[in-house]
């Protein structure tokens, strides 16, 4: 029988990294990093910037296992219905994002893309604001008022700039980030980043000049191939304000919801394994103890496992 465990995260050096995870104590004593990977099973190939792109259990009878061991071991106990990729993998990537400054601007492939172009991987991905800096904002999309035909011939370089959508950032608020869409994160944000197990990402402009970065590769003639302007799936809501329980998101890849309550809370009732991330206060998850922060998985064998929660909680799960 599984209870619910945590693994540790994999941390990710980013030039535009802030201290907000330091803050966290993801890595006491050390300065900037960009991203916590919280949940993570990727093959090299799939992530070769980072080292070991795999989240392990922490401890307990699979300490140092991977997700997709632990699964291809207890089945169903862990999964559920719910199954691993085709290469055996655990079918979710979910980060803690924290920009010191700007990201770049970048599209990441959709289906389309990915079925005639092999090594690449579709990622859809969606943001919950967990903290943001005064004034801070979220680049999603172009502006209603830029003709197409102009977006496309600005795609390359800084000219892409003002025709980008900018949106305030609101502790609390919900952006999804479907694959096709042109985005970037902004300078003193601090996301949950819910995504599909890639990290296939084309870059059309990086602010090399504006924060003296070493230049990086761009990717105009991939963006161009793939990218889809005011993207028709993509959706935006405001920060909820009383506590209650909603829905986030619910698309093939995964779904969200957002538990905000002061005292036990369900989960929901749809089938297969968990992942709770605690974005304020507080929480309980069984025997595991969380705050801001913190990450469990709870085993599809493990669902009355018993929550309380004083603060913000976001579950996700994926549909069968």
């Amino acid at each position: 029988m599984l209870e619910p465990f945590e693994v540790a995260p994999v941390l990710v050096e980013k030039p535009w990294g802030g201290t907000r995870l330091s803050e966290m104590d993801k890595y006491p004593g050390r300065a900037y990093f960009g991203e916590s990977w919280e949940i993570a099973d990727l093959a090299p190939q799939v992530a070769p910037q980072v080292e070991d792109p795999v989240s392990r259990v922490i401890e307990g009878r699979w300490r140092g296992w991977s997700l997709g061991g632990v699964a291809a071991k207890t089945g169903e106990d862990l999964m559920g219905p719910v199954p691993l990729t085709a290469d055996g993998r655990f079918p979710l990537l979910v980060k803690l994002i924290d920009a010191r400054e700007h990201l770049s601007v970048q599209v990441h492939p959709t289906e389309e893309y990915t079925s005639t172009h092999p090594g690449t991987h579709l990622k859809t991905e969606s943001w919950y604001v967990v903290d943001a800096d005064p004034g801070a904002k979220l680049f999603l999309d172009v502006d209603a008022s830029s003709p197409r035909e102009r977006v496309m011939a600005d795609l390359d370089g800084v000219t892409i700039i003002p025709h980008l959508r900018a949106v305030p950032a609101q502790v609390g608020a919900f952006h999804h980030v479907p694959s096709g869409m042109i985005h970037a994160l902004g300078a003193g944000v601090m996301v949950a980043e819910i995504q599909t197990p890639s990290d296939t990402t084309f870059r059309l402009y990086d602010w090399a000049t504006e924060y003296d970065r070493d230049p990086r590769e761009m990717h105009t003639t991939q963006a161009r191939e793939t990218v889809v302007l005011r993207h028709p799936d993509a959706f935006d809501l405001a920060p909820m304000k009383t506590q209650a329980r909603r829905e986030l998101a619910r698309n093939p890849y995964y779904w969200i919801d957002e538990h905000r309550a002061q005292g036990s809370s369900t989960l929901s009732d749809a089938a297969g394994f968990r992942i709770l991330m605690c974005v304020a206060g507080t929480a309980q998850a069984g025997p595991v103890s969380m705050r801001q922060g913190s990450t469990v998985v709870v085993p599809a064998c493990a669902l009355d496992a018993e929550l309380t929660l004083v603060g913000t909680l976001l579950e996700i799960g994926v549909p069968v």
